[in-house]
């Protein structure tokens, strides 16, 4: 994978690397450490990937659609082009589990990438998911979330290298050669086995990385997992849970104590045995469940879980598990933590989604033969984090139309119409043929 940084790159980023291995190793189960014993019980929860996964369920229940309302001196027309090409193209490409897919990368790893550049053979954009593992950013001294220079590097056998690149690398059959490619604005550079292949402008005039960090601290450009706060609460759980399951599985076959027994010689554990014992010794079956021990062990395990509920900020409603019957405003005060913490999350997407977007409709433009003249900026269109009473939101869009708080445009478009426009059109010709 790409988790052993190169010697040249600076300690920080060797340092990023080792936390990528730890937290993918962590999200994969590998919670333990150290060898079992022999015949130790090792359960391992994997509930921090569980919380992860559930997040991202609740951040992308449905793809995300996009807006595109014409600024001052646009073309209206020209702009609904642009909001149509833009929506069927990420339903082209699938950029809706995409995202989901890189919204669970970026949560369990800290970080999270992809790259944006124009197909030649499909005669489209491209959008590919990078690990975070290959890229070394450097960010602008005064502003860390200002890129200035992205490098990736991977590997590429022969063939691999002589249809990317036209070049003929090693000789001999599955040899590979590292490739380092690195993007400022004005400049592409590349090199294979250490030797510069390119040198040229950057044919985009862009870096074609969007990068999404996970939750960075304000002077910081990379992201933090969301296993920092989860690991050591799991790996407890994993301790409790598998004593646990000792204790009860030693209940079920229980051990034999004898008093004042100098030899168990001859004495046969077992369903209808008789045992003989001396005068004054005395036999009894060890009780493990007596004394309430199982009760405080269970007790202990529905602290960790509230413990890792609270920090993951995901209450148990969240996997339909309220506990009692509640109404539709208690459940939604009760699971307002994780509403919250989406909110967040998509406040750090909509940032993703304008640079996407705008790369995007460069693209068409510049190579797809598409006319956008400066239409750069889009909004994103989130479904609902909560299932919604769709008569109840169609009731408010006509209420806010009416008072002129919103458009009619705005309204379909929150009400999730693909094309408002063209939406808005047809009831324009109903209207004339109304008699």
């Amino acid at each position: 994978m790409f988790f052993d940084a190169p010697s040249d790159w600076p300690a920080e980023d060797r340092a990023r690397l080792a936390r990528y291995a730890a937290h993918a190793a962590f999200a994969e189960g590998e919670q333990w450490s150290g060898k079992a014993r022999r015949g130790e019980t090792r359960l391992t929860l994997n509930y921090a990937r569980a919380l992860i996964r559930k997040t991202a369920s609740y951040t992308f229940p449905a793809p995300v659609r996009f807006s595109i309302e014409p600024g001052v001196g646009d073309d209206p027309e020209r702009t609904g082009q642009a909001e149509r090409a833009l929506n069927a193209l990420a339903e082209t490409l699938d950029l809706g589990q995409l995202d989901l897919d890189l919204a669970i990368e970026s949560a369990t790893l800290g970080d999270a990438a992809m790259k944006v550049t124009w197909d030649g053979a499909a005669g489209r954009p491209a959008v590919a998911a990078v690990h975070p593992g290959s890229l070394r950013a450097v960010a602008a001294p005064d502003d860390p979330r200002r890129v200035l220079q992205v490098e990736q590097r991977y590997t590429l056998d022969r063939e691999q290298a002589r249809l990317l690149f036209g070049v003929e690398i090693g000789s001999r059959p599955g040899e590979r050669a590292e490739v380092r490619e690195r993007w400022s604005d004005d400049r592409w550079v590349v090199t294979l086995g250490g030797q510069v292949i390119r040198n040229e402008p950057n044919p985009y005039g862009w870096i074609p990385y969007v990068l999404l960090p996970n939750d960075p601290p304000a002077h910081r450009f990379w992201g933090t997992s969301d296993l920092d706060d989860l690991a050591d609460l799991c790996r407890e759980l994993n301790r409790r849970m598998s004593v646990l399951a000792r204790v009860l599985e030693l209940s079920g076959a229980p051990i034999a104590v004898l008093e004042n027994v100098d030899s168990a010689e001859g004495i046969v554990v077992g369903p209808g045995a008789t045992w003989e014992l001396p005068e004054g010794a005395k036999a009894y079956l060890l009780d493990l469940l007596s004394g309430g021990g199982v009760e405080l062990h269970v007790q202990y395990v529905d602290l960790l879980y509230r413990a890792m509920h609270d920090l993951s900020e995901t209450p148990r409603t969240a996997f339909g598990d309220a506990g009692r019957m509640l109404s539709g405003a208690a459940l939604e005060v009760e699971i307002q933590p994780l509403v919250q913490r989406v909110r967040r999350r998509r406040r750090r997407w909509d940032e993703v989604y304008r640079a996407r977007n705008a790369r995007l409709l460069d693209l068409l433009e510049r190579f797809g033969g598409e006319d956008f003249p400066g239409v750069r900026h889009s909004s994103a269109i989130w479904p609902p984090i909560l299932p919604s009473d769709t008569e109840t939101a169609a009731r408010t869009a006509v209420m806010l139309v009416g008072q002129g708080i919103t458009s009619r445009r705005t309204a379909l478009a929150s009400l999730g119409y693909a094309d408002p426009d063209a939406e808005l059109e047809r009831v324009r010709e109903e209207s004339t043929l109304t008699p």
